[in-house]
């Protein structure tokens, strides 16, 4: 939560690679002018049913998003496509990551 209170999340934006960490609920990918990594938090780090969401503006650029360790829907990674807005939400089960909702 953000700290301003119990029932926010807190909001970050970047627009290069980064790692999300156990403070970080939304991610907003906003003005990238290259290729953009996202690194999930290992599932085994953090408790079953935590949940990111990624978000990017509608810039020309891929957004690939990796966990540390375990699968993210059954393989290595997922991608936001380039030239959209696009946004996904993420789950771990506490060893790996699933895609939840996407946009």
């Amino acid at each position: 939560m953000s700290g301003f209170d119990n029932v926010s999340e807190t909001v970050r934006t970047t627009a290069v690679t980064t790692t999300l960490t156990a403070n970080d609920f939304n991610l907003l990918v906003l003005g990238a002018t290259g290729a953009v990594s996202v690194t999930l938090p290992a599932g085994s780090s953090l408790p079953p049913g935590r949940t990111y969401r990624v978000y990017k503006d509608a810039a020309a650029q891929t957004i690939t998003i990796t966990p540390a360790s375990g699968t993210l829907d059954g393989g290595a990674n997922t991608t936001l496509a380039t030239g959209a807005i696009h946004a996904k939400r993420f789950v771990t089960d506490g060893t790996n990551w699933f895609t939840i909702s996407a946009y």
